[in-house]
């Protein structure tokens, strides 16, 4: 037990355990990562996890994120199979800023990009925060 009535943290997560309670309150806390099925629409479940990688072998379109939690950071690992130049759309969740406008992939074989995405459940809009490419 935790001093001062925080609970009690006496394991240590494990891929598929999620934590909420004061700490981080009407959020979870996902350790892993999630792998998506290759789909022309890829649909995550945004309560499965955090981290969600996808490998293209066909163009796609990400789509609505299903289960979000209000301030629920996500980030997306999109991977290129061994032929590459595949091309990914977004649905009308996802929201893109002038900084940070909606990124066209590494075309590259293998190549990935990291997209990072916060949820705000008033506008019901994940939006694009972070954008790194060519790994």
């Amino acid at each position: 037990m935790v001093a001062g009535g925080y609970g009690a943290i006496d394991r240590v997560l494990k891929t598929g355990d999620t934590m909420t309670g004061p700490l981080n309150s009407g959020s979870s806390i996902t350790a892993g990562v999630v792998t998506l099925t290759y789909a022309a629409t890829v649909t995550l479940n945004a309560s499965a996890g955090n981290h969600f990688r996808l490998t293209l072998i066909g163009n796609a379109t990400l789509g609505t994120p299903q289960n979000p939690v209000d301030g629920q950071k996500m980030t997306v690992e999109i991977i290129q199979d061994g032929v590459g130049s595949r091309t990914l759309a977004y649905s009308g969740a996802y929201v893109f800023g002038t900084d940070i406008p909606q990124p066209v992939l590494s075309t590259g074989p293998s190549k990935r990009d990291f997209l990072g995405f916060i949820f705000n459940a008033l506008s019901g809009f994940w939006y694009c925060v972070a954008c790194v490419h060519n790994f």
